[in-house]
């Protein structure tokens, strides 16, 4: 009995957490879409207030550890968001909006790289963590990449994928859909099942080859850690 209702609160928290990144997309989109820049620069100044909501706060080094993991987590939903928007573009977008998009889009990332960058300074200037201990995140973040586990490891980053690949399949299934040729039933499932199986292996492609990049550049930091350490000793 337990264990069925750990499932069903798993589940709900699912379709929750799934609801709330989609509508996280949808706003994002419609900021951007918008041929009123209003929308988009309520957007970023919104932002501007997670700034004011956590520098005059007082964190300890593994507080700020937990919140650097969260923002590289919330990197990533923006890039998904941002997936979302080129789709929406893609299938609704008349004349031409590639070079509108493109700056839309590079603005709502640097302004979230900017604000990440102002919040992380006060939050180190004003608890006295030195700038090192970054440095230290970084190296730690790149062991578990190289599935190295130390003792004094502090955290691991902690990513649930399942409600950003809802985001990517509702972006794919309506570009999938007018790809799909007219025909009977069973020819356009037999397309569907084709560009289902291509799909995956282009993914399991990709994952492989960050897979590989990510190792390469995470040993590469590691063993120049390394270096430093031993000349400063």
């Amino acid at each position: 009995m337990r264990f069925i209702l750990d499932e069903a609160i798993a589940v709900v928290a699912f379709v929750v957490h799934s609801f709330v990144l989609l509508a996280q997309a949808i706003t994002l989109s419609t900021c951007i879409i918008a041929h009123n820049n209003a929308l988009l620069a309520l957007l970023v100044s919104n932002n501007f207030a997670e700034i004011k909501s956590n520098v005059f706060k007082r964190v300890s080094k593994e507080n700020l550890h937990n919140l650097v993991y969260y923002d590289i987590i919330e990197r990533f939903h923006i890039m998904a968001f941002l997936l979302f928007v080129l789709a929406q573009n893609i299938l609704e977008a008349e004349g031409p909006w590639f070079d509108s998009f493109l700056i839309n889009a590079s603005l709502v990332f640097l302004c979230e790289v900017l604000i990440d960058a102002i919040k992380h300074s006060f939050l180190a200037k004003f608890n006295e963590i030195k700038p090192v201990a970054y440095s230290e995140f970084l190296e730690d973040l790149c062991k578990q990449i190289l599935n190295d586990k130390p003792d004094d490891r502090q955290k691991d980053l902690t990513f649930i994928p399942l409600a950003p690949a809802c985001v990517v399949i509702r972006v794919l299934t309506p570009v999938y859909a007018t790809l799909l040729p007219a025909g009977p039933f069973i020819w356009r499932i037999f397309w569907i099942l084709l560009w289902s199986v291509l799909t995956y292996f282009m993914l399991a492609i990709f994952k492989i080859i960050v897979g590989l990049i990510l190792r390469c550049l995470a040993n590469w930091y590691v063993n120049l850690r390394l270096t430093r350490k031993q000349h400063v000793d």
